[in-house]
C-alpha cells in the first residue's frame, strides 16, 4: 500500500519501471487534483494494435503491485494513447464550466499561468466580493468601496450577483432607482428562454445612483421580488449555471459584454452569494480579475470553509492567471490590542500557507482590516454623505483597486438619454 502523499510519484515510477523496457520513449503523466483524485495520461508504442480494453488491462497489470486499477479510486480519468494518437489529441486548456466541483477536480495545467500576470493594469477591472459565511459585512464593504471609487471620478458599476439573497438594492434610497423593475435574473432568464431576444436590454436593468461627487455610480440589482407565477422566486429557481454555460451564446458572458459596451465602466464590483453556490462560483472563478474574500479571523469556521474556496481560486488562476485574491478581515471586534494581534497573526499565517504569493507581493499587502462599527447599521442611505470615520477603514482596499486601473473613461450619456434614443 502506498502513502497518499506519494501517490503521483510512486505511480509514475512504477509505470516507468514496467513500460520503459518495452518502449524507452514512453511518457507517463500523473496529475493530482485539489481533492486528491488523479489524472493519468500514458503515451507508448506498446499500445499499438491493442484495443482500449487490452490497454487498460496492460496498465492494470503494471499497477497490481500498488493494488490499484485505472478504472477505480483514485483515478478520476485516464488516457492511453499511441504516439500517433497523442499527436492528434488536443488537451483541454481551460476549465469549461467554472463551478466549484469542476475546478477542484481539474488536473494541474501543463503550463501554469505566470503568477504576476494579474499586476497588469486593466479596464474595466472586475472585482468580486465573496464570503463563505454571511454576516461579515460583504455587501456593505462593496458599497463603501464603490462610494470611495466614485469620489475619485471613476465610473463604477455594482452588480448584485447574490441571486438567492439580494441586498445591494436596499442599501440605496428608492428615489435613486429608475422605475424599471428588471435586474440580473430577468436578463439571464429571458436569454435562457430565447437567445435571440434582447429584452430586457441592459439599460433597462441599470440604475444610476446619484452621488455628490464627479464620479458615476450604477447599480444592476438582482431583480424585483414578487410572488406571481412569473415572479423573481420562480425565475431564479429555474436558472442553473450548467445550462447557461452549455448554450452557444452564454447569457452570463453576454451580460458582462453588454455592461462593458453600454456603460464603459472603469470598475465592475460583483456582490457574490455565500457558500458553495453555483452563482457564487461563477462570480469568483469565471468573471473576477480580483477576488476580495471577506471573513472574520476570530472564528475557526471561517478558515475551514475558506480553505476550499482558496484552493479553487488557486487552481483557476493556474489555468487563466486570474483571479488574484485579497482578504478583508471584517468585522474585527473591539477587543484588547493583544487579542487583535493574535487574530491578525493567525490570519496572516493562514493566508501565507494557503495562497501562493507572487514574488512581487508581500504578505502584508494581501489583507486589510475593518473594525466593527455600530454606526453602520444606523445609516439611512449609502448614496449620501457618510459620517466621519465610516469610510476610512476601506480606503486602503480602494487604493489597491485604483492602482490596477490604467485610466478613467471619458464621459458618456446618461441612461435616460440612451433609453430615449432606443425608443
Amino acid at each position: 500500500m502506498i502513502k497518499k502523499g506519494n501517490r503521483p510519484q510512486q505511480i509514475k515510477e512504477q509505470l516507468e519501471q514496467v513500460l520503459r523496457p518495452q518502449d524507452a520513449d514512453a511518457k507517463i503523466s500523473v496529475k493530482q487534483t485539489s481533492l486528491g483524485w488523479l489524472y493519468l495520461h500514458i503515451i507508448t508504442s506498446s499500445f499499438e494494435g491493442k484495443s482500449d480494453i487490452e490497454r487498460e488491462e496492460q496498465i492494470d497489470a503494471a499497477l497490481e503491485k500498488l493494488n490499484l486499477r485505472v478504472g477505480g479510486f483514485p483515478f478520476a480519468n485516464f488516457m492511453l494513447h499511441t504516439p500517433q494518437e497523442a499527436s492528434e489529441y488536443k488537451p483541454m486548456q481551460a476549465i469549461e464550466i467554472p463551478l466549484w466541483s469542476e475546478v477542484l477536480m481539474a488536473p494541474d495545467p501543463d503550463i501554469p499561468a505566470p503568477l504576476d500576470k494579474h499586476t497588469e493594469s486593466k479596464s474595466p477591472l472586475i472585482i468580486t466580493f465573496y464570503s463563505f459565511k454571511g454576516g461579515v459585512g460583504r455587501s456593505t464593504a462593496l458599497a463603501f468601496v464603490a462610494n470611495i471609487l466614485a469620489t475619485r471620478e471613476y465610473r463604477v458599476v455594482m452588480i448584485d450577483f447574490d441571486l438567492a439573497a439580494p441586498g445591494l438594492s436596499v442599501m440605496f434610497p428608492a428615489n435613486a432607482l429608475a422605475p424599471d423593475k428588471y435586474g440580473v435574473v430577468d436578463y439571464l432568464y429571458q436569454r435562457f428562454l430565447d437567445q435571440d431576444e434582447n429584452r430586457p436590454n441592459i439599460t433597462e436593468c441599470t440604475r444610476r445612483i446619484e452621488t455628490p461627487t464627479d464620479g458615476e455610480l450604477y447599480l444592476i440589482p438582482a431583480g424585483e421580488y414578487n410572488e406571481d407565477e412569473e415572479g423573481y422566486v420562480h425565475r431564479s429557481a429555474d436558472l442553473g449555471m450548467h445550462p447557461l454555460y452549455q448554450l452557444n451564446n452564454n447569457p452570463i458572458h453576454q451580460l458582462f459584454n453588454d455592461i462593458k459596451t453600454s456603460l464603459k465602466p472603469d470598475i465592475i464590483l460583483l456582490d457574490a452569494s455565500t457558500g458553495f453556490t453555483e452563482v457564487g462560483a461563477v462570480a469568483l472563478l469565471d468573471q473576477a480579475d480580483l477576488g476580495i474574500l471577506c471573513f472574520s479571523p476570530a472564528t475557526e469556521q471561517s478558515f475551514a470553509g475558506l480553505k476550499w474556496v482558496v484552493k479553487a481560486a488557486k487552481m483557476q488562476r493556474s489555468y487563466r492567471g486570474i483571479p488574484d485574491l485579497r482578504f478583508l478581515l471584517t468585522p474585527m471586534p473591539a477587543v484588547a490590542a493583544i487579542q487583535q494581534q493574535v487574530w491578525i497573526a493567525r490570519a496572516s499565517e493562514w493566508i501565507a500557507n494557503n495562497w501562493e504569493i507572487p514574488p512581487s507581493v508581500t504578505i502584508d499587502e494581501l489583507y486589510y482590516q475593518v473594525p466593527y462599527n455600530p454606526h453602520i447599521t444606523t445609516l439611512a442611505s449609502l448614496a449620501s454623505d457618510m459620517p466621519p470615520g465610516i469610510l476610512e477603514a476601506y480606503i486602503p482596499l480602494a487604493d489597491a483597486i485604483t492602482a490596477r486601473v490604467p485610466k478613467k473613461c471619458p464621459p458618456i450619456s446618461k441612461l435616460a438619454d440612451q433609453r430615449v434614443e432606443e425608443v
